[in-house]
């Protein structure tokens, strides 16, 4: 039996469907089909599903056992499909209980039969077998390049919270730290072991991030991962929690100041800084391995490159902006902003034109996207900065540990800063964005070898 970790992600757009075909079905237990992307990470493996397919009522035959049975010839259209976009296949299905939950001997040898003919189709990509309740899953998958099953699984439902099945029979801890008495008044024990196992990378150190950490670290999440290639100067002492006159004489980077931040409020925090923007290398590695994703940039392809990552791994992505400005033929400004939570299988930046072509063009002048036009600095306030940076920490509250009912509406909250308010504003997907149909849940590129 493999040692080898699976963590299985579904993409927000995908869960209903699921359920609705687990729970519809006339008989003891149907199946569906995830085609799924792959990511590795250094404890881990990550298959992030995309899409599913299910079978039609007349394929299933009836079956003295424990498990579904299906003509085999049904399942053609789906294992072209992931033939064709070189996915993984992943079987799901579904036992109606509240509790620890497993693969009965039917599915293992159901399992042990077709995980074996999916690698022969697919060998670059691992094939997994799930079976998930109420509160748990487990399963089995096979690995490229072995004979061995990796049993040690892990699901993930996204959404306007994330929804995690305990694995192994064993439920997250309740946590115990009398430090977090008042906030667990609000998310309770279970609540709060969830930010103490979580690991939430903030980009962006500056303005609206230096905020965002403080607030993570006083929260007790249980990695920062801080990433920013500047170093402090002197005016960012107007705006940068945590700075002193001496960061900016001896131009300290800021990933230092925020670790020193970070220890001095809670050393039960680790804050792992990376120095380098994205979308260096460095950055995509440290950003694939969190649970949520806070952008704090202010150029648009940042902004685009933190939208592609969130999808491709199917992280949540919570972005936030400040923007002050004369207004034309006024002695006034204008001041605005927005923060918005983007969870992937919803809707995307491109979506609701936060992100358009004309906007990438215009910011680069045209050119390369090395070159970015010299435009005037911004005006930044740290009372603002901190005003959507305590929102956007309140949303990885909800995120992690769901403190509260979401009606299923889809918002973003907008910023009006002379009047001081969040408004919300309602937004959808647009069905024909091919941006965010394009990385949803591919997870690592591969490069496949073409022959001359």
């Amino acid at each position: 039996m493999g040692s080898q970790l699976v963590e299985v992600r579904l993409s927000a757009d995908i869960v209903a469907p699921l359920e609705s075909a687990m729970i519809s079905r006339r008989r003891p237990e149907s199946v569906a089909f995830g085609l799924a992307g792959e990511a590795r990470l250094s404890d881990r493996r990550l298959l992030l599903i995309k899409k599913v397919r299910t079978l039609p009522d007349n394929a299933y035959v009836k079956n003295s056992g424990h498990g579904a049975s299906w003509r085999g010839s049904a399942t053609i259209p789906i294992l072209n499909e992931a033939l064709s976009e070189n996915l993984a296949i992943v079987i799901l299905h579904k036992h109606a209980a509240i509790g620890p939950v497993s693969l009965s001997e039917d599915d293992r040898a159901s399992a042990r039969r077709l995980l074996p003919m999916f690698q022969n189709l697919i060998g670059s990509r691992s094939h997994a077998s799930v079976v998930f309740g109420e509160t748990h899953a487990s399963g089995m998958a096979l690995l490229p390049d072995s004979d061995d099953y990796a049993e040690r699984l892990r699901l993930r439902w996204l959404g306007d919270t994330l929804k995690d099945f305990a694995s192994d029979g064993v439920d997250l801890a309740q946590s115990d730290d009398p430090l977090y008495e008042s906030q667990k008044l609000l998310i309770g024990g279970r609540g709060q072991a969830s930010l103490g196992h979580a690991r939430v990378a903030v980009v962006g150190l500056s303005g609206g991030g230096s905020h965002v950490v403080q607030q993570l670290a006083h929260m007790g999440i249980g990695e920062i991962v801080g990433i920013d290639s500047d170093r402090v100067e002197g005016s960012n002492r107007a705006r940068m929690i945590g700075s002193t006159a001496l960061d900016g004489f001896l131009r300290r980077r800021k990933i230092a100041v925020m670790s020193r931040l970070v220890r001095r409020i809670n050393r039960r925090v680790r804050f792992i800084g990376v120095p380098y923007n994205v979308p260096r290398q460095e950055t995509l590695d440290a950003i694939k391995t969190c649970d949520v994703l806070i952008g704090c940039v202010d150029n648009y392809h940042a902004k685009a490159d933190l939208q592609e990552t969130s999808w491709r791994y199917l992280i949540p992505y919570i972005d936030i902006g400040l923007l002050i400005r004369p207004l034309e033929n006024s002695s006034g400004v204008a001041i605005g902003g927005n923060v918005a939570t983007f969870v992937p299988g919803s809707f995307c930046q491109w979506c609701i034109d936060f992100l358009s072509d004309a906007k990438l063009a215009a910011e680069t002048g045209g050119r390369p996207r090395s070159y970015f036009e010299g435009a005037a600095r911004q005006a930044q306030v740290v009372s603002m900065n901190g005003l959507l940076a305590s929102q956007a920490t309140s949303d990885v509250l909800q995120m992690l540990a769901g403190f509260e009912s979401i009606s299923g509406e889809t918002v973003i909250k907008k910023f009006d800063g002379i009047d001081g308010t969040l408004t919300n504003w309602s937004v959808h997907k647009k069905t024909a964005c091919s941006k965010c149909q394009s990385a949803l849940g591919t997870g690592d590129p591969v490069w496949q070898r073409v022959r001359s």
